[in-house]
């Protein structure tokens, strides 16, 4: 099994799905979860589902096809996509290797300001996840 890195961005926040997104003046990296990632050994390949243009909120952008799962990766906001990881393209287990860092799917430009879009903390989203694994 692959050692899953769980370095944090300073402004990452999340979504309900185990997406996050990294805010950066005008252009946000989006991911999926560490958490999300937990317990998969491959990672086969991404299936791009919207990859130009403007995406609405909640859209389904890509899907990461694991060895044992088919994981759906939906727009955290509303935004203009900017382009995929290419590392990530040649080399899918990079997501694995660094979930929160190198291991970025794609990056957007935000149709609207940070504040105006409801995100999770990481304080929020360590709590969703351990309701989650109670319940």
């Amino acid at each position: 099994m692959m050692r899953i890195s769980t370095i944090s961005r300073p402004r990452m926040q999340f979504t309900d799905s185990h997406a996050w997104i990294d805010l950066n003046g005008s252009v946000g990296f989006v991911g999926v979860s560490a958490h999300r990632l937990q317990g998969i050994e491959k990672i086969l390949h991404v299936k791009w589902c919207c990859r130009k243009g403007t995406i609405e909120q909640g859209v389904l952008v890509a899907e990461v096809t694991t060895s044992n799962a088919v994981i759906p990766v939906y727009a955290p906001v509303a935004c203009r996509f900017l382009g995929a990881n290419h590392q990530v393209e040649n080399n899918p287990d990079l997501m694995l290797q660094s979930p929160h860092d190198k291991g970025w799917l794609f990056f957007v430009s935000p149709l609207k300001a940070p504040g105006q879009v409801k995100l999770l903390s990481p304080g929020d989203y360590q709590k969703l996840v351990q309701e989650k694994s109670r319940g």
